[in-house]
């Protein structure tokens, strides 16, 4: 039986996500639109990586191994190869992929999950498994070679909420967990808003694919203030889970997709910065823009992570006449 607040939650993020992406194009003309940018930035990628855990099994196997291919892999070569051939197009904003092996923006989740999934048996076995992923984390910040290649980076910087979702998160999201009262979730989520807003807070401490060298800090100055970030990232992802609904509701269902619309959502955002379509909103007074982009994001959201949408990108996003074609079952 699903859980309708792991649908909930889902969707939220989903929205969230391509909330953001919305807001790229118009960072620079609207100081409160790049504010609202970094608090999303803050933590949703992070919860998204508790939610992964959350599900996640410690069991390596061919299943695992399987799923990991044929859900993920291919997924992810699939839709580096379709965002290649698009980004030919005269109406693409930039030049698409780097190369097979640097994820295309935001591609990077699907090899970073395979590579979490793999790690997850291997760190549930060991003593202190967090305190090393979070040692981890910060050490990958002094390497100026990681960057975008094979996402490795966000990899390692991720990976601690990956396993925070495995080891905690279903036990915090009970109905009688002692989680932060609604209350005190919202004061904590509005004191990490004001902290977002300061311009100060460079948005690629949150993207986890910079060094400290390239954030122009040194190592210990970086290494503390990754920690800082990562522990008001997993605050803000728990303030937010608090406040997430726990039953079923008529759009719930719609957090199922929502792999679809993470995928697919990509094209329609780079098509309309390519046609012009964000250089010709870029004027209009903020309140107007939240208010417009956010009923838009939740409309495009919702269409994405319908079923329809998702029984037609299926062949794409859950390549299963590959696994068909390519899988041979254990004698």
């Amino acid at each position: 039986m699903r859980d309708p607040w792991l649908d909930n939650a889902r969707f939220f993020l989903i929205a969230l996500v391509v909330f953001g992406h919305e807001l790229e194009p118009l960072l620079r003309t609207h100081s409160l639109l790049a504010g609202c940018y970094r608090f999303i930035y803050l933590f949703h990628m992070p919860a998204f990586a508790m939610l992964s855990g959350a599900v996640a099994s410690t069991d390596l196997n061919s299943t695992l191994l399987r799923k990991i291919v044929f859900r993920l892999l291919l997924p992810y070569l699939l839709f580096q190869g379709l965002y290649a051939w698009i980004s030919q197009a005269g109406v693409w904003p930039d030049d698409g992929p780097d190369g097979i092996a640097t994820p295309y923006w935001l591609l990077w989740y699907l090899p970073s999950l395979a590579c979490w999934r793999l790690l997850l048996p291997l760190f549930a076995r060991l003593r202190c498994r967090l305190p090393l992923a979070v040692g981890v984390a910060l050490a990958a910040g002094w390497a100026g070679d990681l960057g975008h290649y094979l996402s490795l980076s966000r990899t390692l910087v991720f990976f601690p909420f990956f396993l925070i979702g495995w080891q905690r998160l279903p036990d915090w999201c009970r109905a009688d967990a002692r989680m932060p009262a609604r209350p005190l979730a919202v004061a904590l989520l509005l004191a990490l808003a004001a902290l977002a807003l300061d311009r100060r807070l460079d948005p690629r401490w949150l993207y986890g694919s910079a060094s400290y060298a390239a954030l122009h800090v040194s190592a210990l100055h970086g290494s503390i203030q990754r920690l800082l970030l990562m522990a008001a990232a997993t605050l803000a992802a728990l303030a937010v889970f608090r406040l997430t609904p726990r039953r079923a509701f008529a759009w719930s269902r719609l957090g199922r997709g929502s792999l679809a619309a993470y995928l697919l959502h990509g094209f329609a955002i780079k098509l309309a910065i390519g046609a012009g379509a964000f250089a010709l909103i870029r004027d209009w007074p903020t309140p107007v823009l939240l208010a417009m982009l956010g009923t838009l994001a939740l409309t495009v959201t919702a269409t994405l992570c319908s079923p329809l949408i998702n029984r037609l990108a299926a062949p794409l996003t859950q390549p299963r006449w590959l696994e068909r074609a390519l899988w041979r079952p254990a004698d």
